[in-house]
């Protein structure tokens, strides 16, 4: 066995931009949020997925929800439906009294076991919307930031969502309210119209130290321009040590396949340890969780059989995948604890997205349209629209730090005769990282080429 002195670090930056000229909130139950994000990852991956040349992936789906639920507090209309039904808001439960609700400070009266309140009660501080009426929109996103927002001694996980505003451009006070309420931030005034680049600095500056220096100059001189009124920034920072580490040693050069033809050499770390793993008999593929310091977190991985030829092996696993199934794969009845010799590759990812493009094609079009975007929830003045919505993100794994796992649960788990369990991620896999306490997937990703 090797020894467990190691340990992982984990850097995870993703970082979601917006630029608008403004959804309304619903009841949200922290399951079906959750459910409705993990819908929304697994959308938009595919989207992403269907180009014609394999290519890495990483993306954190909670970082455009969250930027897009607090865009969504000032949409009416279509506007406000097409965000809706794209990243599944619209499925989001509304009943009443079955979580905890959210107080005015945003923190949940639930967590230190206080008596709950439902949304009916006159004692409870819900948000009304500001542009159609519901109530509770956006109280369990609230809750749930607040639940993943951490900065412990063993792991750091950081959300943080700030917008910027044009100081001549007249905000709603009660849209600036439910923005501090359920997302914990304000609308900091610059002066785009007349100082454009050091408004355009002074949001890079803040992004750049939120990363930890990771992630720098994230808007161009073209993205923040004169006719800029708002900017819309969410972003994630993660570093968590393994529980079960690598060791440097064990390191060596080894061949990656790409395809059945193309391989590259790659550092391959390995270690022999106790896994929970399984395996889909019906994709032929393998599946290894591995954990972070207590727990807390979870890398995990899916790994199809080798691929075909001039194929990365990943297509009609790409294609299978729903939250019904994640959850069926990686449930505890399906997985169980073996001996697992495991061999990962070390990578180092970073990622640029113009959402604009594929929002539009998911459905998301009248925002992005001057003629048709109603914000008028978030201001009185006509003509808002977004303008720009990017999404950045970094990721690095290795001895010290690994990061984000796609992990899938088997429908029927087999176990080997062998001592161990060999699972050699020497080819293209999903991974993806999930907060355990809430069920949520922070981070979703390909790799095709480490």
């Amino acid at each position: 066995m090797m020894p467990e002195s190691g340990y992982e670090k984990i850097r995870e930056k993703t970082w979601f931009q917006i630029m608008v000229r403004y959804k309304p909130p619903f009841s949200f139950t922290m399951d079906s949020l959750v459910t409705a994000n993990t819908k929304f990852c697994l959308d938009f991956f595919q989207k992403l997925s269907k180009g014609d040349e394999p290519a890495n992936i990483f993306i954190c789906p909670l970082s455009i929800s969250a930027a897009f639920g607090m865009i969504s507090l000032g949409a009416k209309r279509s506007t406000a439906d097409q965000i809706n039904e794209v990243l599944h808001f619209n499925e989001v439960s509304q009943s009443k009294g079955t979580e905890p609700e959210i107080s005015s400070k945003g923190a949940s009266q639930g967590d230190q076991g206080e008596q709950h309140e439902t949304s009916e009660s006159p004692n409870s501080q819900n948000t009304k919307s500001v542009s159609d009426g519901y109530r509770d929109s956006d109280s369990y996103f609230g809750k749930l930031l607040k639940k993943l927002d951490t900065i412990k001694s063993d792991y750091t996980l950081s959300m943080a969502n700030r917008l910027y505003g044009e100081q001549e451009f007249p905000i709603c006070a009660a849209y600036s309210d439910n923005v501090m309420e359920f997302y914990h931030t304000s609308i900091e005034s610059v002066d785009f119209r007349k100082d454009t680049e050091k408004s355009r600095q002074q949001i890079n500056f803040w992004v750049e130290c939120q990363t930890q220096g990771k992630i720098k100059d994230l808007f161009d001189k073209d993205n923040i321009t004169d006719s800029t009124v708002l900017v819309l920034v969410n972003a994630v920072y993660f570093k968590a040590k393994w529980e079960k580490s690598f060791d440097y040693e064990k390191t060596e050069d080894l061949p990656f396949w790409l395809n059945k033809n193309e391989q590259k050499n790659v550092k391959m770390m390995r270690q022999q340890n106790t896994f929970r793993t399984g395996y889909i008999e019906e994709l032929k593929t393998q599946i290894l969780e591995m954990n972070y310091i207590k727990g807390n977190l979870s890398m995990f991985v899916l790994l199809p059989s080798f691929p075909a030829e001039d194929s990365t092996g990943l297509e009609e696993l790409e294609k299978q995948m729903t939250h019904e199934k994640i959850k069926e794969w990686t449930s505890p009845t399906i997985m169980c604890e073996e001996k697992v010799d495991v061999s990962f590759p070390q990578f180092t990812m970073e990622s640029n997205l113009d959402l604009n493009f594929i929002l539009q094609k998911m459905g998301i079009t009248d925002i992005f349209d001057e003629a048709k975007s109603d914000l008028s929830g978030m201001s009185s003045s006509p003509n808002l629209y977004l303008s720009k919505a990017l999404h950045k993100t970094f990721v690095e794994v290795n001895e010290d730090g690994t990061q984000a796992a796609a992990a899938t649960g088997a429908v029927i788990t087999t176990k080997s005769a062998s001592p161990h369990v060999t699972f050699n991620a020497n080819h293209p896999f999903l991974f993806f990282i999930k907060h355990n306490k809430t069920d949520t997937i922070l981070f979703y990703g390909k790799v095709c080429s480490p």
